[in-house]
């Protein structure tokens, strides 16, 4: 079964060429705003955080159930 991702209208980003399903999420420990979305070819899910750039693995895709390491992964996005 594929999970499900609720994303929020405000939240929500337009698509890039590369990347799909983008949205903010807000830090836990700052007032930072970070980027999700999955890559359109690839797909795998990333982050515009520190630990995703450099490790490609943070705590805001575990956070949401989405494996790290660039492993391709679908979900359903529901607007809400």
């Amino acid at each position: 079964m594929t999970p499900t991702i609720r994303i929020n209208q405000e939240v929500r980003l337009p698509d890039t060429d590369q990347w799909q399903f983008r949205f903010n999420i807000q830090s836990e420990s700052s007032n930072r705003l970070y980027t999700i979305a999955q890559h359109k070819k690839l797909k795998h899910w990333g982050c515009s955080c520190m630990g995703w750039k450099r490790y490609r693995t943070c705590k805001h895709l575990k956070a949401l159930g989405i494996p790290s390491y660039e492993t391709p992964y679908d979900v359903n996005i529901i607007d809400q």
